[in-house]
């Protein structure tokens, strides 16, 4: 980020980072930003005045998920306030059948296709009732702070876990997009790009 701490950006240019648990990071991402790298670079970010926002995308299943996202989140609201983060989305790995053959066909060393997949909408993916847990899961550690003052989202996922993941849902494609693009026009307003100390 250090060409833009140096050049500061248009206030209405939006910094996102993809975050992830250390194991997944270390086995799955190889090559990539620690856990730590990502949310100090942001930290910078946030603190020069830029809007900021995380991906938690994908949620992976491992034996000690619930313990490492629970940590991961923790260390991200001890280094953020809400009122500084635009935007917070959610997703899990989603793969098209050639996707899948071809990562299977070029021995990749990854884990991920041990993943349980079913499909859903011509998809592979994990189950439903599995999203289900993970995203209420992983919503539910943050602070009622957090759910109020940051546009949190499923990214890309069935319409019928909003309501039961995160208690609210879209009518439409059209309203959820204009809510999230209402949200980030009066969160620029509110900040106005200026530097948060």
């Amino acid at each position: 980020v250090g060409w833009f701490l140096e050049n500061r950006p248009p206030s209405n240019m939006l910094f996102t980072w993809s975050l992830n648990t250390p194991p997944v990071i270390e086995a799955e991402e190889r090559g990539t930003a620690s856990l730590g790298q990502r949310l100090a670079a942001a930290r910078k970010m946030a603190d020069a005045g830029s809007p900021v926002g995380f991906h938690f995308h994908p949620v992976v299943l491992y034996v000690r998920w619930k313990e490492d996202y629970a940590e991961a989140v923790a260390r991200l609201t001890a280094l953020f306030k809400p009122s500084e983060v635009m935007t917070l989305s959610m997703g899990t790995l989603t793969f098209i059948r050639p996707v899948v053959r071809k990562v299977r066909s070029r021995m990749m060393k990854s884990r991920i296709l041990q993943m349980p997949m079913e499909e859903i909408a011509g998809k592979m993916s994990y189950p439903l009732e599995l999203k289900r847990e993970m995203f209420s899961f992983l919503y539910n550690l943050f602070p009622d702070s957090w759910k109020e003052q940051v546009f949190f989202y499923l990214c890309m996922e069935d319409k019928s876990l909003w309501k039961e993941c995160l208690g609210f849902e879209y009518e439409s494609n059209e309203v959820f997009e204009k809510a999230m693009l209402d949200h980030y026009f009066g969160f620029i307003e509110r900040t106005g790009g200026k530097p948060r100390g």
